[in-house]
């Protein structure tokens, strides 16, 4: 059963406040079936009218699933099917509305023994292991990686913070054309605890990653400049 494997999971959401901001960052999960859990994060694109209500419409249309994802088997085919009729639903319920609004998702089913991933734009799953070392195990659809997606893994994560194209998303969710999106299937880790990311978040330096997983909260002194969405999950 899930419910036994489960630890401990804790969310965290903060938008800021700007005039000329149009998205905001969410977050959501399913939990009733008897051995999945289900668990995203979203990034409404903040140059992009309309985007918040396309965040908020997500959320909505995953809570009308929750009879669906209650019955889901717990098979590869059945869960990576799930993904791709949620975001296909939902792209034509929306198709041609609220234009120009965009947004970054991950999807995130976690089984006793996998971990499957969908996502589209430059939220990321990542994970903190018992030495704590983090891993970020998704990489965003972002400008900054499709032009070093041929460096090693460690320069790749800091040209992912510092270019100036690492905040140009290439493949996202919107309402004019629907992409593909980016499907991965990993073996647990129950030594781990894993994140799942808006790039507010996983853009923090690495020490204040770490003080907010490991306390469940942000710290008086952390200094955001983006929006965040995450939740931190770990397991028996």
């Amino acid at each position: 059963m899930a419910k036994s494997i489960l630890k401990n999971s804790f969310s965290l959401c903060r938008n800021l406040n700007s005039p000329d901001k149009f998205g905001i960052d969410a977050i959501g999960c399913l939990t009733d079936n008897p051995n999945l859990y289900f668990y995203y994060v979203i990034d409404g694109h903040g140059g992009c009218p309309n985007s918040d209500i396309l965040v908020k419409n997500f959320q909505a249309y995953v809570l009308s699933l929750k009879d669906t994802f209650t019955q889901l088997n717990n098979t590869a085919q059945d869960i990576q099917n799930f993904f791709k009729s949620l975001i296909e639903n939902f792209y034509i319920e929306h198709r041609g509305k609220l234009r120009p609004a965009a947004m970054s998702i991950l999807m995130v089913i976690f089984s006793p023994t996998q971990i499957y991933s969908a996502h589209l734009g430059d939220c990321r799953l990542g994970k903190i292991n018992n030495k704590q070392q983090i891993n970020w195990i998704t990489y965003p659809h972002n400008l900054a990686m499709s032009l070093n997606s041929h460096t090693d893994p460690q320069n790749i994560e800091i040209a992912l913070r510092s270019s100036i194209q690492d905040n140009i998303v290439t493949k996202s969710f919107n309402t004019r054309k629907l992409k593909p999106l980016s499907l991965m299937t990993f073996d647990i880790d129950k030594t781990a605890t894993y994140i799942l990311a808006s790039d507010g978040f996983w853009k923090l330096p690495e020490n204040e990653i770490k003080t907010i997983i490991y306390s469940n909260k942000l710290s008086k002194d952390s200094l955001l400049f983006d929006d965040i969405s995450l939740w931190g999950i770990s397991f028996i």
